[in-house]
């Protein structure tokens, strides 16, 4: 009995010996990733590049954008590699993207960069730096020597290990381990003459960083392109304001991950406006507000642009309509302004026109001026001109008005017969009678100097006492 009791015991210990075993052979490797690449920088005219990797489990690869693919987009543990493939970059504009490497639960990224069409200075306006520090290098692609500047700030934390002019010249820097928190920016800039070229270099904080380069913007009324700059160690999403229908993302080839441009339309109203965009990561609950102001379209509004005044003078009034302030401005001093005025949202005008102690007409303008905007009003006063009388006795069935001239002739008017009513006159009208007459035909007008009769047929008399 006690020798079947050990036995059984031996037996059962092996058994239990070879499921631990078996266990250890199952259980499941942490997941991990070698990469042995930082960034990937294409030309402009695109194309492929490979990014080899190790990895002990199944993984997966996929970019942001449009414009980049990568082949193939999942497989098998071992050392592979991936091929990333951009488009011809057909912008004036730098683009970046990001490629994802992900296995199991580990996930590693590169940042894609693409120049922009025509770039022929540095191989890439962005650098990301970890708050480790780590050296970089600025590639500057010229057939001419290239130098480069930083600011005292920038100095302090980056700065140069070596420069050597060649064809392709490199310019290597050095870049401080960040013991702050909170992520920072330097700027170094490339430049031959007067070509200038300027590389920003992101370092992040010891904690994760969710910045951009500015939190504020004003724009114009006519509207503009706002580029929002985001630096970051995290994944993060842009919030549009809802309901704002003048702010949209540009969209197009060069959509960028870390570059976000924001078209602002024009303002056609007379009103500020303002809007805020969010940059956020919810994770972590952080949150970036870039907030956009939009001046107003500047206005000076009246009623009429011109007025026309009486020879004996006037009183001229108006209501101006305007959202800036102004100032009043006289061609002439003939034109007196009866009150001073502030800008408010009507101002009511007023000015006296003085007599015009001449026979020629005269004009001056009203000009109401603010900063970017003027509104002109013209004012015509018509001469001071001797009212012309003629009386012209005739006898026939048709008769021709005559010609009037004169340097400020204005207008006549002519009464064919006494007692008749008057019409505009017009040079060389005939006017045709029932019978023969006689009957007196008289011109009133304003600034005649001459007259003349182109037939003085059955004229029997011509009264120019009040010519």
């Amino acid at each position: 009995m006690k020798r079947y009791s050990l036995w059984l015991l031996v037996a059962l210990a092996g058994v239990l010996g070879a499921c631990s075993d078996s266990n250890d052979e199952n259980k499941t490797p942490a997941p991990s990733i070698k990469l042995e690449e930082k960034d990937l920088v294409f030309e402009t005219s695109g194309g492929s590049l490979n990014v080899p990797f190790e990895t002990n489990v199944a993984w997966t690869a996929a970019v942001d954008q449009d414009w980049c693919q990568v082949s193939p987009a999942s497989g098998q543990a071992g050392s592979v590699s991936v091929t990333v493939t951009t488009d011809e970059n057909e912008t004036c504009d730098e683009r970046n993207a990001k490629l994802t490497l992900t296995a199991g639960g580990l996930k590693k990224t590169l940042v894609i960069k693409q120049k922009q069409k025509d770039a022929l200075t540095v191989t890439s306006n962005r650098i990301d730096v970890g708050f480790g520090g780590e050296e970089i290098t600025v590639v500057v692609k010229a057939n001419v020597e290239a130098e480069y500047e930083m600011d005292e700030a920038t100095s302090e934390w980056i700065t140069p290990i070596e420069t050597r002019a060649i064809e392709t010249t490199n310019f290597r820097f050095n870049v401080a381990p960040n013991e702050s928190a909170e992520g920072r920016e330097g700027k170094i800039v490339v430049y031959s003459g007067e070509l200038r070229e300027t590389v920003t270099v992101y370092q992040g904080g010891s904690v994760p960083t969710l910045v951009v380069n500015e939190h504020e913007h004003t724009v114009g009324s006519e509207g503009d392109v706002v580029v929002i700059e985001v630096s970051t160690n995290l994944d993060y999403e842009m919030v549009l304001p809802e309901g704002v229908d003048w702010l949209s993302e540009v969209q197009s080839r060069a959509l960028s991950t870390f570059t976000r441009r924001i078209q602002v339309a024009p303002n056609d109203t007379y009103e500020m406006r303002e809007a805020e965009i969010h940059i956020i990561n919810r994770e972590e609950e952080m949150d970036e507000v870039v907030h956009i102001v939009q001046v107003q379209n500047d206005a000076i509004v009246v009623a009429r642009p011109s007025y026309d005044v009486p020879a004996e003078g006037d009183r001229l009034d108006f209501t101006v309509q305007a959202n800036v302030e102004f100032e009043v401005v006289l061609s002439a001093d003939w034109i007196k302004q009866v009150q001073s005025t502030r800008a408010l949202e009507e101002v009511p005008l007023s000015f006296t026109v003085e007599p015009n102690p001449g026979q020629a007409p005269r004009e001056a303008t009203i000009t109401l001026k603010a900063d970017n905007v003027e509104q002109v009003i013209t004012v015509s006063q018509a001469g001071d001109l001797d009212e012309n009388r003629v009386s012209i006795v005739h006898s026939g069935e048709t008769f021709i008005a005559p010609s009037i001239t004169g340097e400020y002739f204005m207008d006549a008017y002519i009464w064919w017969e006494e007692n008749g009513t008057p019409e505009a006159y017009r040079e060389g009208v005939v006017h045709q009678y029932d019978n023969a007459g006689p009957r007196t035909i008289t011109i009133e007008s304003s600034g005649a100097e001459e007259i003349s009769l182109s037939n003085l047929v059955g004229v029997s008399e011509i009264d120019l006492t009040e010519f």
